[in-house]
């Protein structure tokens, strides 16, 4: 029971400080969190070790079942989400455990038509509405997810969204942005778009709730719109997620 309770404890450790510098990481955790992450799973390796040695402590089967299951249902979860589709070339974990991007590949804005639209996700697009940075005439490029509706086609409108992750994916909200287009009927639910256009003010059905695939909760601004310039397929330009939220420029995007 000793050996048993041992390996388990340094099997889990392994595995948490594993998966913390793993580039997958992010598609269970904030980024933000892999330093934690990691140092639990140090630490567990330690106990590990220490309860080898602690000849004198009684086992409980029920304790060595509990830490079989984290290990049985997280070596599933890792299996499963590296099944799944996901962007070719995601953000590397740097050496202080959160997101890094190269400088090279991103740029700050998008120009079109000789004019530059500040690059911008949904969730800083809405704090800006509050706290005063995004205004209406403002410019600018957001990206993610089309949300359609009968409410939303009738006057002319997509929404365009992302999920919001504040600590892990079972705390998501789907933020969401309405976009004013000239035929909602060009874009399907769940195509992958940059919009590019104007900030207006303009109250669009308040009541009405939109959301995401996966969101427990939604939230958009119920004073702004934005008018497109442009609305066009696109790849996932960083992650498919906001982790990170910016009060100025550069924006995370």
């Amino acid at each position: 029971m000793r050996f048993i309770e041992s390996f388990l404890l340094i099997l889990m450790g392994s595995f948490m400080a594993m998966l913390a510098r793993s580039p997958i990481y992010w598609q269970f955790m904030n980024p933000k969190y892999s330093w934690l992450t990691f140092v639990s799973g140090v630490i567990l390796i330690l106990v590990g070790f220490v309860c080898f040695c602690h000849t004198q402590r009684k086992r409980k089967v029920s304790e060595l079942l509990g830490i079989l299951s984290f290990l049985v249902l997280s070596g599933t979860a890792v299996t499963t989400f590296e099944s799944m589709v996901m962007p070719e070339d995601p953000p590397s974990i740097g050496g202080g455990f959160t997101m890094e991007y190269p400088d090279e590949a991103v740029s700050p804005t998008v120009e079109i038509g000789g004019r530059e639209y500040v690059k911008i996700n949904v969730a800083e697009l809405l704090l800006g509405e509050s706290q005063g940075f995004v205004k209406p005439g403002q410019d600018f490029a957001i990206q993610g997810s089309v949300v359609r509706a009968p409410e939303l086609d009738r006057e002319g409108y997509i929404c365009v969204g992302r999920l919001l992750i504040t600590c892990c994916f079972a705390d998501s909200t789907a933020v969401l942005t309405t976009v004013k287009v000239d035929d909602p009927e060009r874009y399907r639910s769940g195509l992958w778009v940059r919009a590019v256009g104007i900030i207006e003010e303009k109250n669009l059905l308040p009541s009405k709730s939109f959301t995401l695939p996966g969101a427990l909760t939604s939230v958009r601004s119920d004073l702004y719109t934005m008018r497109a310039v442009e609305v066009e397929e696109v790849p996932v330009e960083g992650v498919p997620f906001i982790f990170d939220i910016m009060e100025q420029a550069p924006f995370s995007y």
